[in-house]
């Protein structure tokens, strides 16, 4: 152990020796880390942002959508939500853009139509009022649901149960009684879009899609529907949703024919994650050529050492100096230079991580956090201590087999 401590610290005085030099050799690791630890530490901020945003808005969400000829019809939803006993949200979800007026100006409406389990499509829950029952929607009332966005920009207050509300829906003035105010989602993700748009001039209403039927007479709504909106608690959501397909087929008669699909946000998600971590790994990789660059100069400026130093080679080989030491003091030298080079990295790449964390979250209008595995710093500055002793391998060789003779000859 002594020994040990004592080619640490000859290793100190030689680096301490040249300062400037021995910097311009750490510079090479220091980037090489830094710049690892900075993009792992955005890629997974990123992520767990867009995540956490997302899942706000979609998560447990899955739409089952017809393809070629056939349609979903309401029959088939009423069916699927009175057979399939874990179902959350079982619902039509159709929309159209209509337009309303108020006093502070035309406002943009997206009328959805929708029966009474979609109260449960999102978390946050019902801000003022009530939610329209089944009865309501099997009657067709003439009552909405609005949010709590759009009810503050248009009618001035959240509290506006009681209401009525007028939209245009192209032709068709159609008149409704507010019942209910839906909590606004808390999202990152909603609030950057609401940045971008400015003054928000849009309104979502929810109604009982029976009363478009028979206020409009349109009949489509009950037989001719591409999707259906599908949200289970359930633990094994792959397998309803798998007897959902199945019941679909049986009922339509198209067993085998593909004609019914699952779009899961769920899926969406994995390969969003599953493309960040990619981008992250390559600009990771390529980050960390630069850690090859600077072993390579940690090398060279341990060659340009050992033949400074080939005097005191010489010296120490002639007053007894075995090369495993020798050998040994210089490998000391070299991991000391990458070790410093890469906790200098560590720090400097948490520095830059949080910094461009809190760039991303400015400019994004949505809080992104450094995520960096306490395992993956330590892994990176051991990795730059090992990238030192391999690099230092030659010229620790080359300085250890130096003849005494030779040497002090060069002298």
């Amino acid at each position: 152990m002594g020994q040990f401590l004592e080619y640490v610290k000859i290793a100190y005085k030689s680096i301490t020796s040249n300062k400037g030099r021995t910097f311009l050799t750490m510079l090479g690791i220091i980037i090489g880390i830094s710049s690892v630890i900075m993009i792992t530490g955005l890629g997974s901020g990123v992520k767990n942002a867009l995540d956490g945003s997302l899942g706000d808005l979609f998560r447990g969400q899955t739409y089952i959508y017809a393809s070629g000829e056939e349609r979903l019809t309401i029959d088939d939803i009423n069916y699927i939500k009175e057979n399939i006993d874990d179902l959350k949200v079982c619902s039509i979800e159709e929309y159209y853009r209509g337009v309303s007026q108020s006093v502070k100006g035309e406002f943009d409406v997206d009328y959805y139509m929708v029966n009474e389990t979609y109260e449960y499509y999102a978390v946050e829950g019902m801000l003022h009022g009530r939610y329209f029952t089944e009865e309501e929607c099997e009657r067709g009332d003439n009552v909405a649901v609005i949010d709590e966005v759009g009810a503050k920009a248009f009618f001035g207050s959240t509290d506006v149960v009681g209401q009525y509300f007028i939209v245009d829906l192209w032709g068709y003035e159609m008149e409704y009684r507010i019942i209910g105010v839906r909590k606004a989602k808390d999202s990152q993700l909603m609030n950057m879009v609401n940045s971008l748009n400015g003054e928000t001039r849009l309104v979502k209403l929810e109604v009982p899609y029976k009363n478009y039927v028979k206020e409009t007479g349109e009949t489509w709504p009950l037989d001719d529907l591409y999707s259906m909106l599908i949200s289970s608690e359930s633990k094994d959501i792959n397998n309803t949703l798998k007897r959902i397909v199945t019941i679909l087929e049986a009922r339509h008669n198209v067993r085998g024919e593909e004609a019914f699909h699952i779009d899961s946000f769920d899926s969406y998600m994995e390969k969003i994650n599953q493309v960040i971590g990619y981008i992250t790994l390559f600009i990771g990789f390529v980050s960390a050529i630069s850690l090859m660059v600077g072993g390579i100069g940690v090398m060279n400026i341990m060659l340009v050492s050992v033949t400074e130093r080939t005097a005191e080679i010489g010296i120490r080989k002639a007053l007894g100096a075995r090369t495993g030491s020798i050998m040994t003091q210089f490998l000391a030298e070299a991991a000391m230079i990458t070790f410093v080079g890469g906790v200098l990295g560590v720090i400097i790449g948490y520095g830059g991580a949080e910094a461009l964390c809190l760039l991303v979250s400015k400019i994004a209008k949505m809080q992104v956090h450094i995520s960096v595995n306490i395992f993956v710093a330590l892994g990176a500055a051991a990795f730059s201590a090992a990238v030192g002793l391999f690099f230092g391998i030659f010229p620790a060789k080359k300085a250890a087999s130096l003849s005494p003779i030779e040497a002090l000859r060069q002298e």
